[in-house]
């Protein structure tokens, strides 16, 4: 089982070397697909960064205060 397989590219069978966007060789563009965990990091910053910077303690306030004031209608 050989871990280091070098990608190729699909037009030119150039190897690559990382990801590229574009194939030094014939100039494919993005020559090479994102892994599938890029899709699952990215969600995992974008859900810590709103868990960190949206005030969650205001926001269910808010929504409390909204719903005692419905209840006193």
């Amino acid at each position: 089982m050989q871990l280091n397989k070098q990608q190729h590219c699909p037009r030119c069978k150039i190897p690559l070397k990382g990801y590229v966007d574009e194939c030094p060789g014939c100039g494919m563009d993005k020559p090479l697909p994102l892994p599938w965990y890029f899709y699952a990091i990215m969600l995992a910053i974008l859900i810590a960064s709103a868990w960190i910077f949206i005030d969650l303690e205001a926001i269910a306030r808010a929504l409390l205060s909204a719903r005692e004031g419905i209840r006193q209608l």
